[in-house]
């Protein structure tokens, strides 16, 4: 019997075995953090195990504009590639269950990435140097931005129009504040040093100016990108079947605001349902906080400034080849 870690994602890119995204997997940091904060916890853990939900490309299908509307002559009706109505959000949702029917494997991964010790070590070392850098730029109150990071993944920064000057970083209308630097987690005990996460290191790395507003001033945006929106709901689902519920209760957990996306996410877990089998199948425990040490991988002596944290999606025990499926 292997006692896995699980993490859950989802994304709109290639998922091919061997390809971009599982190679990436390989330097993930938090693959260390979590093999760190099992081991800290008294878990003799086998591995990371990462479960992988593609999310549809497919877009709603419109109504044809009028004007551009074409009719055979033969029988009057429009052009096989015409519509003369909007698509329904249940048409919608059927389309998707079909695409991921007919390529299953580009819908659903499963893997348990290899962590050789070296690489486990600069992990270690990414996570360390990261911090230190964090440390000067809060001690400084110098958080310079990253141009570079304005645009990526086919979407603009939450902040760009503060940071260009547009718009003041207190809008109401664009922004909030939240009430803690970490909203996921919920039972975070009191510490003088700095809570991090993998969220908050990737935020720094990626932009240091995003990270003080974000996790240094709490502002966050008020709407949500659709790729994080759709992420945090779908996750919302997969928790649901974990913990037993139904199909039906766990598509009550998606998020509602747009029927569209609703139908999209509903038929990633009725996909994901039948790929995998019982949901609850080697589920021990769902949603793990942790809070642990963040240690020097040089001297082995434990930061005096920050501290790690996050969540563990699943905590998974029975044959690795069971999980993979």
């Amino acid at each position: 019997m292997t006692l896995l870690v699980l993490e859950t994602k989802t994304s709109s890119e290639d998922l091919t075995p061997g390809g971009t995204y599982f190679k990436r997997l390989r330097m993930d940091v938090q693959i260390g953090v979590y093999w760190r904060a099992a081991v800290q916890m008294g878990m003799d853990i086998g591995g990371i195990g990462y479960d992988i939900l593609g999310r549809p490309l497919l877009r709603p299908l419109k109504a044809t504009p009028i004007e551009n509307r074409k009719y055979t002559k033969k029988t009057g009706e429009l052009y096989a590639n015409q519509r003369d109505r909007d698509e329904t959000p249940e048409e919608y949702g059927l389309r998707c269950i079909a695409a991921i029917v007919a390529e299953p494997d580009a819908y659903y991964q499963r893997a348990i990435p290899v962590r050789l010790f070296d690489e486990q070590h600069e992990c270690a070392v990414d996570v360390w140097q990261t911090t230190q850098t964090m440390r000067e730029a809060r001690r400084l109150n110098m958080f310079p931005r990253h141009p570079d990071a304005c645009f990526q993944w086919n979407r603009s920064c939450d902040y760009l129009s503060a940071c260009a000057g547009d718009v003041p970083i207190d809008d109401p209308l664009l922004f909030r504040k939240a009430d803690r630097d970490h909203e996921e987690l919920e039972d975070v005990f009191e510490d003088e040093r700095v809570l991090v996460t993998q969220s908050s290191m990737r935020c720094f790395r990626a932009c240091p100016r995003r990270y003080q507003y974000s996790y240094v001033m709490r502002v966050r945006p008020v709407v949500k990108p659709d790729a994080l929106r759709s992420g945090s709901s779908v996750h919302r689902g997969i928790e649901a079947l974990r913990l037993g519920m139904s199909l039906d209760e766990a598509c009550e957990r998606l998020d509602k605001e747009d029927p569209y996306d609703w139908n999209r996410e509903r038929a990633m877990l009725v996909g994901w349902v039948a790929r995998w089998g019982d949901p609850t199948r080697g589920i021990q425990a769902v949603e793990k906080e942790f809070e642990i040490d963040l240690v020097n991988p040089a001297t082995g002596k434990a930061s005096k400034t920050f501290r790690l944290a996050g969540k563990m999606d699943a905590i998974f025990e029975g044959d690795e080849r069971e999980f993979l499926g």
